[in-house]
């Protein structure tokens, strides 16, 4: 089958590769791939040359011909985090992750463990269900964040993830201000029903971009005793200056999901998917064949090209 792989140059191949049941699949089954999505994170990870194929946002059907999207994490039920409930806190999940350290979703199919499917709603087409993955997290994160009903929150960043947040504090009944940095991202953000407003403070402030620059607007703008929701990955280290101390907020990470009030994050953000296929039209501007995935890799790269989520479709 066709895999979309490192290819030793900082850049991605199309290789044929056999599909493999990860070792930690207890019950494998096999995920036909719809639509697979590149991450930012997927940029980087091409030049770590990691020797898996790459991909954690996708779906597909089943043998049968059930539409699934495909939870890429899983957790080992056994460690100390997992016993307490906190499964997408598991210390064996790093090793467990599609796409990172087991072979991922921009393939023909890729074989997981069947608790990590989630059966796409009514209406979802597996063309939007690579979707589901980075909704997620923002479900997640609007969950971590604490807010109420009719709060006002910044999002700082107007990539898939920051976009996500958006849909997802909306779906909460949040009101949203949206720092976006290219037309194409406000028109999204429009989309979604975030404004364009800033005021001068916030209970809750969401750093979507991941720069020094966009921390720095954080602590600035969150009110004291609020809350810096962190949803971007820090590829170069940051510093926190004494605002942070003074205001006494708080910093919170958001990285992956798991359940909250007993529902799985991934099921809230396929329903909400299914609900919202606006969510869809705003994020979604490129789509490309498993054979053009190096084009489409340079494509996800390059705002000037108008892209937000760049899909494949084998």
């Amino acid at each position: 089958m066709r895999a979309v792989r490192a290819s030793g140059d900082g850049g991605v191949a199309v290789v044929d590769v056999d599909a493999h049941a990860p070792a930690h699949a207890t019950d494998p089954v096999r995920v036909r791939v719809g639509s697979s999505g590149i991450c930012a994170s997927d940029l980087h990870l091409a030049a770590w040359n990691l020797p898996v194929t790459l991909g954690h946002e996708f779906a597909g059907v089943l043998d049968d011909g059930t539409p699934v999207a495909v939870q890429p994490s899983s957790w080992c039920g056994a460690c100390d985090r997992c016993l307490a409930g906190e499964t997408h806190l598991c210390r064996n999940g790093a090793s467990r992750l599609h796409g990172v350290s087991v072979d991922g979703g921009l393939a023909d199919e890729v074989i997981v463990d069947r608790s990590c499917l989630v059966p796409l709603p009514a209406g979802l087409d597996v063309s939007a269900g690579a979707l589901v993955e980075p909704l997620a997290v923002g479900v997640h994160a609007v969950h971590r964040a604490g807010a109420e009903p009719g709060d006002r929150m910044l999002v700082i960043g107007a990539g898939s993830i920051g976009l996500a947040v958006v849909a997802a504090a909306r779906a909460a009944g949040l009101d949203v201000d949206l720092v976006a940095r290219h037309a194409h991202q406000r028109a999204a953000g429009d989309l979604l029903g975030a404004s364009a407003r800033r005021g001068e403070e916030y209970g809750v402030v969401v750093d979507a971009a991941g720069t020094q620059g966009s921390l720095d607007d954080a602590v600035a703008r969150v009110r004291p005793g609020g809350a810096i929701v962190v949803v971007a990955t820090y590829w170069e280290p940051v510093s926190i200056g004494t605002a942070v101390l003074t205001k006494e907020a708080r910093v919170v990470p958001a990285a992956m999901y798991g359940h909250h009030h007993g529902e799985r994050e991934f099921d809230a953000a396929a329903a909400l998917l299914a609900a919202r296929p606006e969510v869809a039209g705003a994020l979604v501007h490129h789509r490309f064949g498993l054979d053009e995935a190096p084009e489409a890799f340079r494509v996800a790269g390059d705002r000037t090209t108008g892209a937000i989520k760049v899909l494949l479709e084998p």
